[in-house]
């Protein structure tokens, strides 16, 4: 997918799967996390409804119209109306509460807080219009959902009584939101959890592709490129185009490009999610055999299948449909491609190296550009530089503190976090933003139910800084 999608997918929240940061993240999120639910809080979790929230649609507009924006609030572990409030960012599908982590739960147990999330504008059910057209999508920005979040708390803590301290936590995208909030709104938010998250705007982000090449190894890089190339080889011709797709589960996905994007993805889902060893088994093993491209599409497709996922939903061809309800269940990718072409990019370039490539050279920025004019009608390229100049460089101002970067070390999104060397275009550093990088751990892994010593390191690093910063 194209993205970055996270914060649940947990990283749904918590995410996974991709918005894109990676949508593939928010959907990925979400099955990881629902593993480690006990059957009585997944249930709890599934049947939570949630409460509407008549949210602005402009917030420029003293005589802005309004929609019904979902927020669910759990205070089952809070003792007052004073206790903290851990405020969980939803990111880029529909929001299934706010007790999805295992991380805001155990902190939530820790210091007897309130859980609160609020699904994000276009997402889900939180819909300003019936369609998801270029027209309609002009109120879809960065700043108009930070300014969603301090709206409703707010209103939360005047109308729901929540008056305690608020911190706010989310991961990959839904973690850059978190961040940004804290950033903008000091006076509403004593700190914030940023994990994975990729707070630097980027079009031509050829550093994932870079990334996953060298995680994959040698051996394993050397039998993606040859499925690539054999992929590619197929497609110039009418049947061998037919058989490929046909092996790939892939018929439905009309653009070639497009589809080459699936192929890619398959490979980057194993090694951004912890899939490696799986993966690479399969194609090198395929290669010694001679059924390179079958074992590749098998394990791919049980991938994507694990996600939640098909070939066409995972390409830009599933972000064709202009009904919110056709994304429900799952990613909005529509309104997340909106977002990559307005404001951020990261998209998943092949590297201009094809030594340290492990996707077709075809996946260019040309190509996603013609994607956003596919999509919208968009000609132009992202301005990254305009969304940077408003949020990222910020970050290095020394007036904005409280704010705890984490990234998996086997992450390639967290080459646009904020880890240690990051600094300024003047080359100033931010001393006052905390920052961990734990080893072999995976995108959003420290909100999820995954154990290891690095991960219960930076967890308890987290609990310490929010128990720091709630008494300040």
């Amino acid at each position: 997918m194209r993205g970055l999608i996270c914060f649940f997918a947990l990283c749904k929240f918590l995410s996974p799967q991709h918005v894109y940061a990676d949508v593939k993240t928010f959907l990925f999120e979400k099955k990881l996390n629902q593993s480690f639910f006990s059957p009585k809080s997944k249930e709890n979790l599934l049947t939570e409804e949630g409460q509407d929230f008549d949210q602005k649609i402009n917030h420029h507009s003293l005589r802005s119209k309004t929609f019904k924006q979902k927020y669910f609030v759990d205070s089952t572990l809070a003792l007052s109306s004073d206790s903290p409030v851990l405020y969980v960012v939803c990111g880029e599908g529909e929001c299934e509460g706010a007790s999805g982590s295992p991380l805001v739960n155990s902190l939530a147990e820790k210091i007897h807080a309130h859980r609160v999330a609020l699904e994000h504008r276009y997402y889900g059910k939180s819909q300003p219009f019936e369609t998801l057209d270029r027209q309609n999508l002009k109120y879809l920005s960065m700043e108009q959902a930070l300014a969603d979040l301090a709206n409703f708390e707010k209103y939360a803590q005047t109308e729901l009584g929540l008056k305690g301290k608020w911190i706010v936590i989310g991961g990959s995208y839904a973690g850059e939101v978190a961040a940004f909030y804290r950033m903008k709104y000091p006076d509403l938010v004593v700190g914030a959890l940023a994990s994975s998250a990729p707070v630097k705007a980027k079009a031509d982000f050829e550093e994932y592709d870079q990334y996953v090449a060298k995680v994959a190894g040698p051996k394993c890089l050397n039998a993606i490129q040859t499925a690539v190339k054999l992929v590619e080889t197929n497609l110039k011709d009418p049947q061998g185009k037919l058989n490929v797709k046909k092996i790939f589960n892939s018929l439905e996905v009309k653009d070639d490009v497009d589809f080459l994007y699936v192929v890619a993805d398959m490979a980057a889902i194993a090694i951004q999610y912890g899939y490696q060893q799986k993966f690479c088994t399969a194609v090198t093993s395929g290669l010694d055999n001679g059924r390179l491209l079958e074992s590749y599409a098998a394990v791919g497709l049980s991938l994507l299948n694990a996600f939640g996922m098909t070939p066409v939903k995972d390409s830009f061809q599933g972000a064709e449909s202009i009904y919110p309800k056709d994304y429900l269940g799952w990613v909005g990718l529509r309104s997340w491609m909106y977002q990559s072409c307005t404001e951020f990019g990261f998209y998943q370039i092949a590297s201009p190296d094809p030594k340290t490539s492990a996707r077709s050279a075809q996946l260019s920025l040309k190509y996603h550009d013609q994607v956003c004019e596919r999509l919208f009608g968009i000609k132009e390229t992202v301005n990254t530089t305009r969304t940077n100049k408003e949020y990222y460089w910020q970050l290095f101002n020394s007036e904005t503190k409280n704010i705890f970067f984490t990234n998996g070390a086997n992450d390639p999104w967290s080459t646009l976090s904020i880890t240690q060397g990051s600094e300024s275009e003047s080359g100033a550093r931010n001393e006052s933003l905390v920052i961990a990088k734990i080893a072999d751990a995976a995108h959003c892994d420290d909100l999820g139910g995954r154990d290891s010593l690095a991960l219960r390191a930076v967890r308890n690093q987290f609990f310490d800084l929010a128990n720091s910063w709630l008494d300040e």
